[in-house]
């Protein structure tokens, strides 16, 4: 067993791969423990938080993705923002002193005996660690999700909102049905963007759009402030068209940026090459519910890559701090260690526990 408290010539008690919040969280119990751990991430912390257009809200409220029962305060007492969310992050890693290689990609990994050997690589050249555990804990919005149409790799098609600014009097066409359509319709409208809606649905359902949105999106299609064309199907986008076939009748509409708003997958080549058990169309890693722990023996899941390719997202921040708990329940019988438990508790969540 490796006994050092601090990582030593790349070798630790644990390794954790994705610097996201719960990483984060689960970094803070076990530096606070004493039990030496590496951590990677292959972009910055919190990158997917990073990655939301400019200005967005978070749907959870503050106490619910604030990590390590460590308050977040935003300005005006409303929902956090992605700038709040990452000054906070960064506050966290700051006060904790968190060792993490940012910008450090793991690349593979392969299992001796009890140890796990991690190869990454970074832009000083790959890399070889040593840890006796794994946490993988690598999100699931790491890459776009495809339209699978003729034109989707021009310039103007765009895989998130820039700022609204960059839209300003455009044609814009908006493609997806669920939350981020929405909210990128009704800012870049705010922005004084011409603003077409394509989408597979025949509505908009409350479960899939803010609360707060959803009536003000559905009044300003109303007085045709806004376009929707329900019920379509994306045929192909051209330099300045979208072409949709609406309700079985061909559409052809002038569009000068194509926003696409269909979601984001998790990547799961990590935990494939690990030999991590992937179930159903959405690859959703086996794991069992109690440790988080795989069908690998020192391999566990944490956040919400649990919910492999979501298709309705089930995993959030807010529902899987629970995670945290289990796995160092499952570590500190191991390590036959006693673990300090610094992680959020709720007592309230939107989605059942994963």
């Amino acid at each position: 067993m490796i006994q050092s408290v601090s990582a030593v010539d790349g070798k630790a008690q644990v390794a954790i791969i994705g610097a996201g919040p719960l990483g984060l969280e689960i970094a803070i119990s076990l530096k606070r423990s004493g039990i030496s751990y590496l951590h990677f991430d292959k972009g910055q912390v919190a990158q997917a938080i990073y990655n939301f257009p400019i200005g967005t809200h978070f749907y959870s409220y503050p106490e619910c993705i604030s990590l390590a029962s460590i308050p977040i305060q935003t300005a005006n007492q409303q929902k956090c923002s992605r700038e709040e969310y990452l000054a906070y992050v960064r506050s966290i890693v700051s006060c904790f002193d968190l060792s993490i290689s940012t910008y450090e990609e793991v690349i593979a990994v392969r299992k001796e005996s009890d140890i796990f050997f991690i190869k990454t690589r970074s832009n000083q050249g790959t890399k070889e660690y040593q840890a006796e555990f794994l946490i993988i804990a690598t999100g699931s919005t790491s890459k776009s999700k495809k339209l699978n149409v003729p034109g989707e790799g021009l310039d103007h098609v765009h895989e998130k909102l820039k700022d609204p600014h960059y839209y300003f009097r455009k044609k814009v066409a908006i493609i997806g049905g669920k939350n981020s359509a929405v909210e990128d319709a009704l800012r870049c409208y705010q922005a004084k963007a011409e603003v077409t809606l394509i989408t597979r649905k025949e509505h908009f359902k409350e479960n899939e759009v803010k609360y707060w949105l959803l009536p003000e999106l559905l009044g300003r299609i109303k007085r045709k402030e806004m376009t929707c064309y329900y019920a379509s199907h994306l045929i192909e986008i051209r330099p300045n068209q979208v072409v949709f076939q609406n309700q079985g009748v061909k559409q052809e509409i002038e569009a000068d940026f194509v926003i696409k708003a269909i979601g984001f997958e998790a990547n799961l080549s990590l935990l494939e090459k690990i030999g991590v058990s992937l179930k159903g169309k959405q690859r959703i890693p086996f794991f069992s519910p109690s440790t988080m722990e795989t069908n690998i023996p020192q391999v566990y899941v944490l956040g919400t890559v649990t919910g492999g390719n979501q298709k309705v997202y089930r995993a959030f921040i807010e529902n899987t701090h629970i995670h945290v708990e289990r796995i160092l329940n499952d570590l500190s019988a191991k390590l036959q260690k006693t673990i300090i438990p610094y992680y959020t508790k709720l007592r309230r969540s939107r989605a059942p526990e994963q």
